[in-house]
């Protein structure tokens, strides 16, 4: 391969994924249009569900997509901006690595390991101990907007039309207020990341403003048979699983099993009647037998439920086994209806699921309404999103909270250090964020903590400004590529003004060095934890992209499994 060619090639491929999405980034982006062979159209500003709907064959582009598709894995955030900075690390990279003398394939690799090893080695410094109280002393009084609601609405309002940001925006957030009823915030938010596929139901045929939450579980499916229940008292739920359809009643024919339904039947009619339960939540088809005992017992039936939601049922409202399957008590048992579409829902009471006093929890459903398939997805994806980012930003704040109190645990050993400059280490700086006992609530401590910040440029403004006055970080040509590809991205959300990105920065330069100002403000919120690591994931990309010396094209699956058996057979035989 020629000096440099592989990275032209691969700033091409980044390039050529980069024009794809430019033009959806940032709030104000437009939407990309998709079209099938069969009609289908996909109109979206996902930048996940833009790069999947794509047909890459180049391996380079593969390599950038799997790279992105794991740091979204881990943040749910940040694939677009992820594509337009590694195209500018890239682009400055080659342009250094041109003017070396050396072999610009080698420079270019020593400059992307040299930019990851700043990233280990200083960047969590500058972050944790320079932006993170810079953004608490300049936004900590002055932000007077619903934190929960500005980082949720920062994070749909890049992937949705503008038109569904504000719908998007209210029912998540009174999601999240119907379920949390303890002081645990940062549980609550993880046990709707961890349950959400359950937590949530889907309607087509519907605008999205008919979208709306839920009291209590849906099930996913409509009742087999239903009658109402106008007593006040809790009800009595029987919930069966597969192997209650027991195999004991199996009749052998020529050595294949197959089920007396008749004899399955009457044996769960008699446990259900022995258990005098007003419900029956089944995984599977019940027998014919079982339904029409039920008509006369005027119980009701749910069929075909999701095994994992029968056992979130079962979690939530703290079951008991019984003789057949297990029994629990529910508030209520209805239905919902949306248009066409009715679905069973059972009302659950406040429970504490994990055993903790301050996690209490309130059972809703999230249901999801939408034109059509394609948009429903999407609403849902980034509705999963939005928890799995929420989750990212608690789980930032412990990591964070836990160094914190290990560096105030040697605070002796750190004013020794301090009084020998030769000896200085940020990691020991005094300038700590401070470690106390988080405020009730708990979003507007992460606003205090300087974990969350305005959109629109502020991070990327002050991570360049104390990275450019770190002189013990790197070497200046190192610091430089970082820190002037960062800034390219705000530069892109005024792309077509550039004079208005320069104003911001010289206002945010000057409200910073002038001190904390009072004047109101709010809007829209980012997490520093998924900044910081989507520079962690870019620049481990870079070093990944540049690592490849060859592209071997070949025609037949590479194998190595089956290669090595069959080198090892081929070995065998010549020892014959």
């Amino acid at each position: 391969m020629a000096d440099g060619g592989h990275v032209r090639s691969t700033l091409a491929v980044v390039s050529a994924l980069e024009s794809v999405v430019r033009r959806s980034f940032g709030p104000s982006g437009g939407l990309v249009l998709f079209t099938r062979d069969s009609g289908e159209i996909l109109l979206t500003r996902h930048g996940q569900k833009i790069l999947r709907s794509l047909h890459v064959e180049h391996p380079i582009g593969r390599m950038v997509l799997d790279c992105i598709q794991a740091h979204c894995t881990m943040a749910a955030d940040g694939s677009k901006s992820f594509l337009i900075l590694l195209a500018s690390l890239l682009r400055r990279i080659h342009a250094q690595s041109k003017t070396c003398r050396d072999i610009s394939n080698t420079r270019a690799r020593k400059l992307a390991n040299q930019l990851l090893h700043l990233c280990h080695n200083g960047l969590d410094d500058v972050i944790l101990h320079q932006v993170t109280p810079c953004v608490s002393s300049l936004y900590m009084s002055g932000y007077h907007g619903d934190i929960l609601e500005g980082l949720v609405g920062g994070y749909v309002a890049g992937r949705v039309a503008i038109c569904q940001v504000e719908v998007l925006t209210r029912v998540i957030c009174q999601f999240f207020w119907k379920w949390h009823m303890g002081q645990a915030m940062a549980k609550t938010v993880r046990y709707i990341h961890r349950n959400f596929p359950f937590l949530h139901s889907t309607v087509s045929g519907l605008p999205i403003g008919q979208s709306c939450v839920q009291e209590g579980l849906l099930l996913g499916c409509d009742w087999t048979v239903f009658f109402e229940n106008c007593s006040k008292e809790p009800i009595r739920v029987l919930i069966l699983i597969n192997n209650e359809f027991a195999i004991d009643d199996a009749v052998n024919v020529f050595d294949n099993c197959i089920y007396d339904s008749h004899a399955i039947g009457r044996r769960l009619c008699m446990c259900v009647e022995e258990l005098d339960v007003f419900v029956l939540l089944s995984p599977v088809k019940c027998p014919d037998i079982l339904l029409q005992w039920a008509i006369q017992k005027q119980v009701c039936v749910a069929e075909c439920v999701e095994p994992p939601l029968l056992d979130l049922l079962s979690q939530l409202s703290q079951s008991q086994a019984a003789t057949v399957g297990r029994v629990t008590m529910v508030t209520s048992v209805s239905y919902a209806v949306l248009g066409g579409h009715r679905l069973a829902c059972v009302g659950l009471t406040p429970t504490y699921p994990c055993g903790n006093s301050e996690h209490l929890l309130h059972p809703h459903t999230l249901l999801l309404c939408a034109p059509g398939p394609g948009p429903l997805d999407q609403c849902a994806s980034v509705c999963e999103g939005v928890f799995t980012m929420l989750y990212s930003v608690f789980e930032a704040e412990h990591t964070v909270t836990a160094l914190n109190r290990s560096l105030n645990s040697h605070t002796d050993q750190s004013e020794e250090m301090s009084h020998n400059p030769a000896s200085y280490s940020p990691m020991k700086s005094k300038n700590t964020v401070p470690v106390s006992a988080p405020a009730p609530d708990q979003w507007h401590w992460l606003l205090c903590a300087g974990r969350v910040v305005p959109v629109g440029g502020v991070f990327e403004v002050l991570l360049h400004h104390f990275l450019l006055s770190s002189d013990w970080l790197a070497e200046p040509q190192v610091r430089s590529i970082l820190t002037e590809s960062v800034l390219d991205l705000p530069r892109m959300l005024h792309f077509h003004k550039p004079r208005l990105f320069m104003q911001f920065q010289a206002s945010l330069l000057n409200k910073f060095r002038s001190g904390p100002s009072h004047q109101p403000c709010s809007g829209a919120l980012e997490s520093v934890s998924c900044k910081q690591q989507l520079l962690v994931s870019v620049l481990q990309c870079v070093c990944k992209l540049l690592s490849v010396d060859h592209i071997l094209h070949t025609h037949t699956p590479v194998n190595t499994l089956l290669h090595t058996s069959k080198t090892t057979h081929s070995d065998k035989e010549d020892e014959d």
